[in-house]
């Protein structure tokens, strides 16, 4: 799947509703935009705006940038792009966000990386990012021409390569349609859902975070999947709480991104949420402070409940995989992730919500002495996972059936069930009758070369096998959460030399063995 390029700062974003609703668009209104508008800074683009409800504009790949790109170039049918203005104030995209910042892309060179991009995210853009920015800007520099080398080309026509020679005598009469939207702010909000609806449907979530934006649950999503970069949602509160939340914020990012996840996998370092640009990332965070208990119901008109509600957060996540004292170390390479190393949203979800309820229920201790034999079951029971998701059809309504699909494990080895015959077991309960344990994987492979799946899956295997465990639960350790034990107590006389050291998690180390 090729990648999508990041062009959201291309635009800025401002409140739709800031402004007397009373204030109609007012003309007269120019009707084209041609390359000049572009440029950034400029006087255009120093007054457009995004609507603050409006998605990020991060849905076009490098071909569809380039495809835009050359159909303005070659004055080929581009749909109108429709603006509103209020008086004397910002005019914001109603629709054509991406055309407009594809094209803003190639005049100002930011494909995602560029000077925009990294003031807008105070220089903090993931390397997946930065990749897919480079590829774009080599493939369109070859394909079409820098928007540079047009301008160039200008003063020195017989340098120009024969691409730009083509495009050149018609370079300054290309532009683009406007459509404007005549009437108040709730008649422009209107419109954008009416328009979006019919061209790229928004699906529930989106429309649900939508929603949510000035609430905890939409605050608290967008400023963890930016890591508190990018427009602040929550800039409207006082300073100081202000940056306690980007700071929260950024902590949480890190623990579920951090370190960035490549493919194909050669290292069990993974991070506990995939790629944090992944198309669905938004919709992932939004899922999971909803089932943290975020509040979606309430607007927060100080920032103390969204800051609240990221501390607990935070503490959840600290609890799953961090070196925090309470934390349980958990390996997404073998709950989160399959056997063919894909990051499995609906794992994530069920993982964080079952060590949470293993906190509520007070079964840590439970979890802790049969940690061993209930991983082995897990890695054993990656197929059976996929059975479980696709019986739910959704991820998100997979997520109680494996959270409860994780306590039963737990319930048959805390009754001395044989590790070898849990899944037998299960599979012959009511609520886990669909089960099929005989069901194969099957592989049509007709190429001669290893797929991505299949060296992540012989790297994954062969890594499991080998990795470093816990000394005291014999669970296996993950980068990101080891703590150095004393084999002996320091309380019982143990000494700080090599030979009294010992690898465990962190909860192992801190409240298990005591």
């Amino acid at each position: 799947m090729a990648q999508k390029l990041f062009l959201d700062a291309l635009i800025g974003r401002d409140d739709f509703e800031v402004q007397d609703q009373a204030h109609n668009s007012q003309g007269p209104h120019k009707t084209t935009l041609s390359y000049g508008d572009f440029e950034i800074p400029g006087f255009f683009f120093s007054s457009l705006r995004k609507p603050d409800f409006q998605r990020e504009t991060n849905e076009w790949d490098a071909d569809k940038v380039k495809d835009l790109v050359e159909s303005f170039l070659d004055g080929d049918l581009v749909p109108a792009i429709i603006l509103w203005k209020y008086a004397d104030s910002y005019t914001f995209v109603i629709d054509g966000a991406h055309r407009i910042s594809a094209i803003a892309a190639w005049v100002n060179d930011d494909y995602g990386d560029g000077k925009i991009s990294r003031k807008f995210f105070d220089n903090a853009i993931p390397e997946q990012q930065l990749d897919a920015a480079k590829k774009a800007r080599q493939m369109i520099n070859q394909d079409i021409g820098a928007f540079k080398d047009f301008k160039d080309a200008l003063f020195e026509p017989e340098i120009a390569a024969d691409h730009v020679k083509k495009r050149l005598k018609n370079f300054g009469t290309r532009a683009l349609q406007l459509q404007w939207v005549d009437g108040d702010s709730k008649k422009a909000e209107s419109s954008f859902f009416k328009i979006n609806q019919k061209s790229t449907p928004i699906s529930e979530t989106e429309i649900a975070i939508l929603e949510a934006r000035r609430m905890p649950a939409g605050l608290c999503s967008r400023a963890i999947l930016r890591g508190g970069q990018g427009y602040k949602y929550w800039g409207v509160f006082e300073t100081e709480l202000s940056k306690k939340i980007q700071d929260e914020a950024e902590k949480i990012n890190d623990l579920i991104f951090k370190p960035e996840l490549s493919t194909p996998i050669k290292t069990l370092d993974l991070p506990l949420g995939g790629k944090n640009h992944a198309s669905t990332s938004l919709a992932m965070v939004f899922e999971l402070v909803k089932l943290l208990g975020a509040n979606i119901k309430d607007e927060d008109h100080t920032g103390d409940e969204t800051l609240k509600t990221l501390c607990e957060i935070r503490k959840s996540l600290q609890r799953v995989n961090d070196i925090h004292p309470s934390s349980l170390g958990i390996h997404p390479a073998v709950y989160i992730y399959s056997q063919s190393g894909n990051f499995r949203v609906s794992c994530f979800h069920a993982v964080i919500v079952f060590t949470k309820e293993l906190l509520e229920f007070k079964k840590l201790d439970i979890f802790t002495k049969y940690r061993k034999e209930f991983e082995d079951t897990i890695v054993r029971s990656d197929l059976v996972i996929q059975q479980i998701v696709r019986k739910a059809r959704q991820a998100n309504k997979a997520v109680i059936p494996l959270v409860k699909f994780f306590h039963a494990i737990l319930d048959k080895l805390s009754l001395q069930t044989n590790t070898a015959d849990v899944l037998d077991e299960l599979s012959k309960s009511q609520e886990f009758s669909y089960i099929n344990l005989d069901e194969v994987s099957q592989s049509n492979t007709s190429s001669t070369s290893f797929s991505k799946a299949t060296k992540s899956a012989a790297f994954i295997s062969e890594a499991l096998n080998n990795a470093s465990r816990c000394k005291i639960c014999g669970g296996i350790l993950h980068q990101k959460s080891i703590s150095i034990d004393h084999r002996v107590r320091k309380a019982d006389g143990g000494d700080s030399s090599i030979d009294n050291a010992q690898l465990s998690h962190p909860y192992c180390n801190s409240t298990y063995k005591n």
